[in-house]
């Protein structure tokens, strides 16, 4: 059995992470612990030893612990704290090197399904491979075509075959339970999705398919026990691979009304600086984009908490998604490249960096995940404003109104007060989109694309919004 220890500079980061972890676990077969920040109201951001140490003995009682860990001093503290643990406990730690998030939530069910220490860590290193065929970054990871050769299709294999309904796809929650549900069983496995397939031990192969709502999947399965883990696939599917679709339908959600009227307010999010040249080092702007990249995960976590209280679970995920996203190791060495190339300042190099990944996602095939990139430029601007140290602006009308807006970021529309939000319309913007989701979820009606209608209407006129006709 293998353990985590989850060490982070960030008390809330560290928390956050385990949160998540801890949502992919359906059993007793992993435990973890979590040392993150220190023990200073007035300096919390860093990594105590001590706190490692004692995380590593609570969960020691097992054959391995893997120590997950952010930048810098995390791993200085892993080292220390090996140094001073009893040896018969250092000799069961392994430090693993995979990006905090995404490795600890595939080695969190690489764990839990009894997996040994090599290939936890393999899935935890693994871990960005999936978002990288996902967002064309890596081409040569593509999964394999499905095998035709008489090893891998005998007559004996049996399949089965379902159709996902969830209407998020196979995410990390969903896929993870899909790897616990046919772990254990003594067959040989592949997992199919038009032509392609990958044997479903991990979320990260799992998400290499990128199977979405309403998407075929085909479990072929040979052994002693290949009708069992059939079986086991089969109820998982007719379970939505564990998640509740009710709040998610139609009927479920909020009435929404079909026509509000209420008067014109222009809004955007206001602009800030973006100046290439610096006369810091490209140290010192890299400790400046580490600061703010810190601030922003913990907006993140006030996020989640609002988004609890104002609606779901399922809306708070949508912002534990963006601590993902944001909490990138790939992002941030990206980043370092630029500013040391370039002499640059931390906006600038941001900027150029997360624009090109929303660009990569504006240019999908899938709807759902084309309309992601509002995510992506969420994240640059709330970095963004830590960066200039300038406030967040969050429209607050005070009479019914009609917002209209290029777009709106999913942060702000879940800051949103509805007493006075009458309806949205969108110069731009996706159905799609969280921000869309989060609406539905308010109540509010939103028309997008409406560029044309809406190039000559001034702030106070009155306006009715439709959203009974088609857009």
């Amino acid at each position: 059995m293998v353990n985590l220890v989850i060490v982070s500079h960030s008390a809330q980061l560290g928390q956050g992470v385990g949160e998540l972890a801890r949502q992919m676990l359906t059993g007793d077969g992993c435990k973890l612990a979590i040392a993150a920040g220190i023990d200073d109201p007035e300096n919390p951001i860093g990594t105590d030893p001590i706190k490692v140490m004692e995380a590593i003995e609570s969960v020691a009682d097992t054959d391995h612990v893997l120590v997950m860990m952010d930048i810098g001093s995390a791993l200085l503290s892993a080292e220390t704290a090996l140094e001073l643990l009893d040896p018969d406990i250092a000799g069961k730690v392994r430090l693993c090197a995979a990006p905090l998030v995404e490795g600890t939530l595939a080695a969190t069910v690489s764990a839990a399904t009894g997996s040994d220490i090599d290939k936890v860590i393999a899935d935890a290193q693994n871990a960005l491979q999936a978002k990288r065929v996902q967002l064309g970054l890596d081409a040569q990871h593509e999964p394999p075509p499905l095998p035709q050769t008489d090893d891998d299709l005998q007559e004996d294999a049996r399949t089965v075959t379902v159709t996902v309904h969830n209407p998020n796809g196979l995410h990390v929650r969903p896929a993870s339970r899909l790897v616990a549900a046919l772990a254990g069983f003594d067959a040989r496995l592949l997992l199919e999705k038009e032509g392609k397939c990958v044997k479903p031990d991990s979320i990260n192969q799992i998400a290499l398919l990128q199977v979405r709502c309403h998407d075929t999947l085909r479990l072929i399965a040979r052994g002693p026990q290949a009708e069992m883990a059939l079986a086991a696939f089969e109820r998982l599917a007719q379970e939505n691979f564990g998640e509740t679709l009710t709040a998610q339908q139609p009927e479920a959600t909020p009435d929404v009304p079909l026509q509000m009227t209420g008067q014109a307010l222009r809004y955007t999010p206001g602009e800030l600086p973006l100046a290439q040249a610096t006369v810091r080092t490209p140290q010192e702007e890299m400790a400046r984009l580490h600061s703010a990249v810190e601030d922003t995960l913990d907006d993140l976590s006030d996020l989640i908490r609002l988004a609890e209280e104002k609606f779901s679970p399922d809306i708070a995920a949508i912002f534990a998604g963006h601590q993902t996203l944001l909490d990138d190791q790939d992002l941030m060495d990206s980043a370092w490249e630029m500013l040391r190339q370039r002499k640059c300042t931390a906006e600038w190099a941001w900027h150029k960096i997360l624009m090109e990944l929303s660009n990569q996602y504006r240019h999908l095939d899938d709807a759902y995940l084309q309309a992601r990139y509002i995510d992506i430029e969420d994240l640059l601007h709330r970095t963004h404003l830590h960066l200039a140290q300038a406030l967040e602006n969050i429209p607050t009308p005070l009479r019914p109104s009609i917002l209209i807006a290029s777009d709106l970021y999913p942060s702000v529309m879940l800051q949103l007060d509805k007493k006075n939000i009458a309806g949205i319309a969108l110069l731009q913007g996706s159905p799609h989109s969280h921000s869309a989701i989060i609406a539905r979820e308010a109540g509010i009606p939103v028309l997008y694309q409406q560029s044309n209608a809406l190039a000559n209407v001034r702030n106070g006129e009155t306006l009715t919004l439709d959203a009974a006709r088609p857009e």
